[in-house]
């Protein structure tokens, strides 16, 4: 019951927010309601006469509504109303005059609302509703108003929200002289008179298994997790046959386990709330969530940072930890000793059940140690628009796992999620087949639109080898974001030349004036990784046209420098390259833009 406890912390902490509605962000939802759209609204006066209606537009359509814990999870024929809002045919009394259909669903909604109009919890408002639908002419206001017309005994009516007016649900606002809120589903005071008369309704006590007390306890837990039309509930069991359920073991669900009403209303709506506002990732059926009782508006851990510090600081680990934590965290105050974090993943294993395939509990000072080294090792060079050089860069686990799995399914997707999320919040190590996957994927510039997307896949690949080799301290290979002008590695020269006779085509395009298209490094990527020493004779072949156009200086500076990485390569070594040919690939194009300042290639990157 971890979670439940956790997402009950949590609530408690932010129990301020709870029924506040602001413009463009989730609402935290007071225990004992839920959501709904709806289509009309009845607005009366304080003693209770029928002032105006107005449709809903479906900007404006979720309302806050009180419910039972029958009536949020009502289905079928089954009748069970909602304490305030509901559907015409539970609260018009003359519903029957229009539409062919019983008295029960008014009867027993007006019931229910006696009961809590009559209470010492209840308000002017609730006196104010009561009294205007006992007197059962809401469908007569209505027609008068011109909402709808009634000929030959049909109702005639244009769809509201694409939904008929007889499933139209109806929200109240009761205008009272000097109060400001006159709208029932955004007043926090009808909230609370509502919980304080729901929970004071209940009776039976058990023992709840999230706090170790006697308490109330629900049977019927909330469902609208991940979404408004979400039907899968994470606490439910509805088999009385019990040979699904229970499995032959229980007779009824309380013996299994049993939680505490307030406990499940808070926890849920708190986890609603949590997923709405900051949900970090989403694969079909599959959400992620990160979030601190101490710290519940932390920032997305997952998501790409890039650092903006001095351009002496640029290539050092230390700037872009230190806003990588604060990006995080804030920078009000530091991860304190007994601060956690949670990270919790759900998804739903059937149409009416939410499983949890991933939660745990982190101390927080370690959890941002942890994401912090990942962001760190797991990064390359980019140069944002706005900036005058480049910064450290680590890609976000969407990017990450959109490139390696090629979004090609959910299933395949959700799986890579599952085995990534452990290497950046636990610290395992990278698997090496995923670092293959996005460095077969960035090797195929043919598979991108643009070159800005191909350069982007680069990026992730070269971010991902760096921590793979990171990881193993594989010193030999050279795993700097900065060119390695003296590496030995094969692969790695490679990379630069190809990088070379690239920037050449390139140029020598730009000189001419030319519109600038795939040169023929770009055409034989792919076969280059496989035959790099017959491929770079027929790129090289195709240069010599490009090279006549180059001005003097730009010939002798390019032709010098194949000259100098031939040098280094041993061409009658014929076998495929391993995937540091990329970083040597990258590295070298970054040090012809100017990447990092160095007087060489400043004026190739001019006239790139």
């Amino acid at each position: 019951m971890s979670w439940l406890n956790e997402l009950y912390r949590t609530y408690e902490a932010c129990r301020s927010e709870a029924g506040m509605i602001k413009e463009n962000q989730p609402l935290l939802l007071p225990i004992a309601h839920l959501t709904q759209n709806a289509q009309l609204e009845i607005i009366l006066d304080g003693t209770g006469h029928f002032r105006r209606a107005c449709r809903v537009p479906k900007e404006d359509a979720v309302t806050v509504i009180p419910a039972t814990e029958d009536s949020g999870s009502r289905s079928g024929k089954a009748i069970f109303p909602h304490p305030l809002a509901d559907k015409l045919e539970y609260i018009a009394g003359d519903y029957g005059d229009f539409v062919k259909a019983g008295p029960e669903k008014y009867e027993t909604y007006m019931a229910q609302l006696e009961r809590w109009s009559s209470s010492p919890y209840s308000l002017p408002q609730i006196n104010s509703v009561y009294q205007y639908l006992r007197e059962g002419r809401v469908m007569q206001d209505l027609l008068e108003e011109g909402i709808f017309s009634f000929e030959n005994r049909k109702i005639l009516a244009e769809k509201q929200q694409n939904i008929e007016l007889e499933k139209w649900f109806v929200r109240f606002s009761v205008e009272i002289p000097g109060k400001a809120e006159s709208r029932l589903y955004c007043d926090t005071e009808v909230f609370e008179s509502y919980i304080r008369f729901y929970l004071a309704g209940q009776e039976t006590q058990e023992l709840c298994y999230a706090t170790g007390e006697r308490v109330p306890c629900s049977e019927k837990h909330p469902a609208k997790i991940r979404h408004t039309g979400d039907k899968a509930k994470l606490i439910s069991s509805n088999d009385a046959s019990g040979v699904l359920t229970y499995k032959g073991r229980f007779s009824e669900s309380g013996q299994v386990a049993s939680v505490s009403y307030e406990v499940s209303q808070k926890a849920h709506s708190a986890l609603r709330w949590l997923i709405a506002k900051q949900a970090c990732l989403k694969a079909g059926e599959q959400v992620f969530v990160v979030w601190s009782v101490e710290k519940p508006d932390m920032k997305n851990p997952l998501a790409e940072f890039w650092g903006e510090e001095e351009e002496t600081e640029v290539f050092t680990d230390e700037p872009y930890a230190a806003q990588v934590r604060k990006a995080i965290w804030g920078e009000e105050r530091e991860p304190q000793e007994g601060d956690s974090v949670m990270v919790m993943g759900v998804e739903a294993a059937t149409t009416g059940r939410l499983s949890i395939p991933f939660y745990q509990k982190y101390e927080a000072r370690q959890f941002i140690k942890n994401i912090i080294k990942w962001k760190t090792e797991s990064c390359w060079l980019y140069k944002p628009a706005k900036e005058n050089a480049a910064v450290m860069w680590s890609p976000s686990l969407i990017d990450i796992v959109k490139l390696v799995t090629g979004d090609r399914n959910d299933k395949l997707t959700k799986s890579m999620y599952e085995r990534l999320l452990p290497c950046i919040v636990e610290s395992r190590r990278l698997p090496y087949d995923v670092v293959l996957s996005a460095v077969q994927q960035a090797a195929n510039p043919m598979h991108y639109k643009n070159e800005w997307d191909w350069d982007r896949a680069i990026r992730i690949a070269c971010a991902l080898l760096r921590k793979w080799q990171m990881e193993r301290e594989n010193r030999e290979e050279g795993y700097g974001m900065i060119l390695q002008e003296e590496s030995k590695d094969r692969s790695y020269i490679f990379g630069q030349l190809l990088a070379t006779a690239e920037m050449l085509e390139k140029s020598a395009l730009r000189g001419g004036g030319k519109e600038i298209r795939n040169t023929a490094a770009e055409k034989y990527f792919v076969r280059f990784q496989r035959y790099p020493v017959e491929t770079w004779l027929t790129i090289r072949n195709q240069l010599n046209p490009y090279i006549a156009k180059l001005s003097a200086e730009g010939k002798r500076f390019y032709i010098d420098r194949i000259d100098e990485l031939t040098a280094r390569l041993d061409l009658t070594d014929k076998r495929k390259l391993e995937p540091t040919f990329l970083q040597g690939y990258s590295c070298q194009k970054m040090d012809y833009w100017g990447y990092f300042k160095k007087s060489g290639a400043d004026n190739k990157a001019e006239e790139e």
